[in-house]
C-alpha cells in the first residue's frame, strides 16, 4: 500500500480550498465530520487535487508518512469510491472508534473522503454516503487486520 495520491507541482495559479470528509480519531468512540484543505490548479484540472492530510492526522513527528487507499463498496444499491488515509507504526495509539466500528485494532487516526468521477477528490454530501463512508472504513479494517504486524503491506486488497 502506497501512496495513490501524487503530489501537484509548483504553480503560481495554485488555489487552497476545503471539502467535507470524516475522521476517526484514536482517542474518541465515535468518527466526526472534518473539513480537510486540499490544493488544485484550476488552470490544469486534469492534474487532480492534493488532499493536504497531514495536518489532520495525529503524531506527526512519529510517523511522518501517510498512506492512502481507495475503497470501493455498495450500500443500499449504489456504488460509491472513497479514498482512505492512514498512518503504520506500531508506537501509534490503537484507534478506539475502529475498535468499536469494526472490532479490529488499527493503530493511528483515519481520515475518509469521497472520491468523484470527474475529480479525485470531492465533498461527502448525503447522511446516506456518510454511512457508506462508515461502512467501507469498517470493511477496510476487517481486511487489513491481518496485515497488521508485517512490515510490508499487499499491494491491493479488495473490500
Amino acid at each position: 500500500m502506497g501512496m495513490n495520491q501524487i503530489p501537484l507541482p509548483p504553480s503560481h495559479t495554485m488555489v487552497v480550498r476545503s471539502v467535507r470528509a470524516r475522521i476517526y480519531r484514536a482517542n474518541q468512540i465515535l468518527g466526526e465530520p472534518t473539513q480537510v484543505f486540499y490544493r488544485e490548479d484550476p488552470r490544469q484540472v486534469q492534474r487532480g487535487r492534493y488532499l493536504l492530510v497531514a495536518d489532520q492526522l495525529s503524531d506527526p513527528r512519529m510517523q511522518p508518512c501517510v498512506h492512502d487507499s481507495i475503497v470501493t463498496t455498495c450500500h443500499r444499491g449504489k456504488k460509491y469510491v472513497f479514498r482512505i488515509f492512514y498512518k503504520r507504526h506500531k508506537c501509534l495509539p490503537v484507534n478506539q472508534a475502529l475498535q468499536q466500528l469494526a472490532g479490529v485494532e488499527m493503530e493511528g487516526d483515519v481520515l475518509v473522503v469521497a472520491v468523484g468521477k470527474k475529480v479525485g477528490i470531492r465533498n461527502i454530501h448525503s447522511n446516506l454516503e456518510m454511512r457508506a463512508a462508515e461502512r467501507a472504513v469498517q470493511k477496510f479494517a476487517q481486511k487489513l487486520a491481518p496485515f497488521r504486524n508485517r512490515r510490508t503491506f499487499p499491494s491491493s486488497i479488495e473490500v
